[in-house]
């Protein structure tokens, strides 16, 4: 019995054994996966391979003792992309650079971007200060993360409005368009001024623009731009529908070109019908077919 007793015993201690030697194996196992994570991490930080990395850090899976390991090279990234002052790619991965970083390191990026923006600024409202067209052309190619900066923009276009001849309606009013009038950042007075440019009134021509007609015209342009878009949405939707009537017989609600493009085509003969109600067409296909329009529109047919 006692005999019995010791066996069982040891066969217990086996397992615990073998249990702790498993759990072990995993440790080890998961602390050789993320040693080769950050390796990879690493190599892609030398070769400056920054997109793939970041790429890398957003779909990591980590558990929470692993975090500070990665959180690391983060640092190190974010030093490095500073060391190199560079702000385009800061800039433009703004947002999904603050996800992966401690509080620390996104506030040296903050705190650069926004020191880097300024100097950028500065440079173009030199630039433009000092007609330097040619260096005003460069820092706007060589700056997309400022595109959408306001100051940035509307220096820009003030400088495209001084190249032109400043004394004309069109001048002025591509500057208005271009700039909102809203705008009461950089150079505004000096904006404002070519606007509103009274250097070329006369009885014979538009203008001058006061500070109303800038507000309108930037209504009028939105305006249009939604009509444009309209009109292109409905220019597209039309051939959309041209081109799904090739190789149908006519439906009700088609149109003279829908019916066109269809297996009916060419009529042999139309007879037009107009009234103070509308326009009303009968087209005449022969073998006892015909199609009636009211108003450009299929609305009854007969086969």
């Amino acid at each position: 019995m006692i005999k019995v007793k010791h066996f069982t015993i040891g066969i217990g201690l086996l397992l615990i054994l073998s249990a702790c030697s498993g759990e072990k194996t995993v440790k080890e196992d998961n602390e050789s996966k993320m040693e080769a994570e950050i390796l990879t991490f690493e190599t892609l930080l030398k070769e400056k391979k920054y997109e793939d990395l970041l790429i890398k850090m957003e779909t990591i899976d980590l558990s929470e003792s692993e975090t500070d390991k990665v959180r690391a090279v983060g640092t190190k990234f974010v030093d490095q992309l500073i060391q190199e002052k560079n702000f385009e790619f800061l800039d433009s991965k703004y947002n999904r650079m603050r996800i992966n970083l401690n509080r620390d390191d996104w506030t040296k990026v903050v705190k650069f971007v926004e020191q880097e923006k300024e100097i950028r600024l500065d440079e173009m409202e030199q630039a433009v200060r000092n007609n330097d067209f040619q260096k005003v052309q460069e820092l706007y190619d060589r700056t997309k993360g400022l595109e959408d900066n306001a100051d940035f923009s509307a220096m820009y276009n003030y400088a495209q409005y001084l190249q032109t001849d400043q004394n004309s309606y069109e001048a002025s009013g591509a500057l208005a368009l271009a700039v909102d009038p809203e705008y009461h950042g950089r150079m505004r007075e000096e904006i404002v001024a070519g606007i509103t440019n009274t250097s070329y009134a006369s009885p014979l021509t538009f203008g001058p623009i006061s500070l109303d007609d800038w507000n309108w015209i930037e209504r009028e342009y939105r305006n249009n731009l939604f009509n444009m878009e309209r009109i292109s949405n409905a220019e597209k939707e039309r051939k959309e529908k041209i081109e799904s009537a090739r190789g149908s017989n006519p439906s009700l609600g088609m149109t003279y070109e829908e019916v066109l493009a269809s297996l009916w085509g060419e009529p042999y003969d139309v007879n037009r019908t107009v009234t103070e109600y509308g326009t009303y067409e009968q087209w005449v296909y022969g073998n006892g077919q015909y199609l009636y329009f009211e108003d450009g529109i299929l609305t009854s047919f007969q086969d």
